[in-house]
């Protein structure tokens, strides 16, 4: 067991080492060193196992690689400085590539880097560092690579190194949230954007589950794609919409790497884009609904009044059922708009609509505008004393309006005369023939003198 001293007022004992390395001959060569030193050693071949193995096991040294597959010496690093028991623990960062990568430790928590060189060049530094600990702390030593005026620069890695950081770069830089995770689904690599947007650190999403992350009931399909099957190149990936926040994310999963069974989870932002199409629905319908609309008197308009009729009228002569249609024309309404002006009389119209529109009972009755000053009701199964009696109804309810009419040869103020065709449809009662009734029946109301109410039946002609 070694003292070592933390400061001028602290020493800790070193006695556990933890070994990360994914090459067998670097542990090996670790635990022979280190056992010689009568020191206590674990040794894992990446940085997943690391992780698990801190659960339950606590080193006073660490020796990491700094170059592994899934998560690297430096992310390791992190991780290890996150954890509040390990903030002060020695690392010691082992590395392949110290003559082509300029190491900062001190950028990712470690102590000491060591080149890997001639294996009994790096023995003599290791054991220099644990016959003599206090080195570990040696400033001086922070920001060299041990052993780097030994080994001169590879061409063939420098370049892989520099293609490697100019995928980083790039990664690191786009708009999608990336994830990759191994095949016991732990998670190996975070870029930027995916910590964004579940707003955590590479400290605390390296090495959890995925199901840690997508662990809700509404996230299973998510789970069920990373359950799929998959093949190398395979395009045809399923795609999979969830809402994390505020943000609604398009997440598919492909496959990185077929030999390590390793997956990557894509989460694009698509929030922008769902907002704008919602909208555009929105206003798709908006407009729908305006095209079906009278402007003046916010009842549906001739045209949509037309659409209706026919289907209505195709229904009832199938189902043999009567129709009743009653068409309602304000009284010398044109000396109305002479005399109180155009603005007045379109108020006049409203006013009319709103009273028709309150006896609309069932979802299948329709009041449209017909066009100027004539309004029409459409009943579908509905006898014609029914309609007689919700006219009447709609007459005495349009008087009580008491809109004064000066000019008008009925009353002081304004009326209606109503007139209601009843039918059921066949071959010989045509549907132009049924408006024709409602407006004969119109007619005979204004020869009767206005402002009443008039029914004829098609049946028995």
């Amino acid at each position: 067991m070694m003292k070592v001293p933390y400061n001028s007022e602290t020493t800790i004992s070193i006695k556990n080492v933890l070994a990360v390395d994914n090459d067998p001959i670097m542990l090996n060569f670790f635990v022979r060193i280190f056992e010689k030193h009568g020191l206590h050693i674990v040794t894992a071949n990446d940085g997943v196992a690391a992780i698990d193995i801190l659960e339950s096991y606590t080193p006073d040294l660490f020796f990491i690689d700094l170059v592994m597959p899934n998560i690297d010496g430096k992310a390791l690093c992190q991780i290890i400085r996150s954890k509040k028991k390990f903030k002060r623990t020695p690392i010691v960062i082992v590395s392949a590539i110290a003559a082509e990568e300029s190491i900062n430790t001190k950028e990712f928590g470690a102590n000491i880097c060591i080149a890997k060189i001639v294996y009994s060049e790096m023995k003599d530094m290791i054991d220099n560092l644990l016959n003599d600990p206090q080195l570990l702390w040696d400033p001086a030593l922070s920001n060299r690579v041990l052993g780097a005026d030994d080994l001169s620069p590879r061409n063939i890695t420098s370049e892989l190194l520099t293609i490697n950081r100019h995928f980083r770069v790039m990664l690191d830089s786009i708009s999608s949230g990336i994830f990759e995770f191994d095949q016991n689904r732990r998670i190996i690599y975070a870029n930027p954007m995916a910590l964004q947007i579940f707003s955590l650190s590479a400290e605390d999403i390296l090495g959890r589950h995925v199901n840690q992350l997508f662990k809700d009931g509404t996230d299973n399909n998510i789970l069920s794609l990373i359950d799929s099957p998959k093949s190398k190149g395979d395009r045809q990936d399923n795609h999979y919409k969830l809402s994390i926040g505020e943000r609604i994310m398009d997440v598919r999963v492909v496959l990185s790497d077929q030999i390590q069974d390793t997956q990557i989870i894509i989460l694009e932002d698509i929030t922008a884009r769902e907002t704008a199409q919602q909208k555009l629905l929105e206003t798709n319908q908006k407009l729908k609904i305006l095209a079906r609309v009278d402007g003046i008197t916010n009842l549906y308009n001739r045209r949509y009044f037309d659409e209706i009729f026919h289907k209505e009228w195709v229904r009832l002569k199938r189902e043999k059922s009567e129709l009743s249609l009653i068409l309602f024309d304000v009284d010398y309404f044109k000396s109305y708009n002479d005399t109180y002006g155009h603005p007045e009389g379109d108020q006049c119209l409203h006013s009319i609509a709103q009273a028709i529109n309150s006896y609309i009972r069932r979802p299948a009755d329709i009041a449209a505008r017909y066009g100027g000053d004539e309004f029409v009701l459409l009943l579908p199964n509905t006898p014609l004393d029914g309609a007689l009696h919700l006219a009447e109804l709609i007459r005495n309810r349009i008087e009580q309006l008491q809109i004064v009419h000066q000019k008008s040869s009925v009353e002081s103020h304004v009326t209606v005369t109503i007139g209601a065709g009843n039918g059921i449809p066949d071959d010989s009662l045509p549907e132009d023939k049924f408006v024709w009734l409602a407006d004969e029946a119109l007619y005979e109301a204004k020869m009767r003198g206005r402002n009443c109410v008039i029914g004829k039946s098609w049946q028995g002609r």
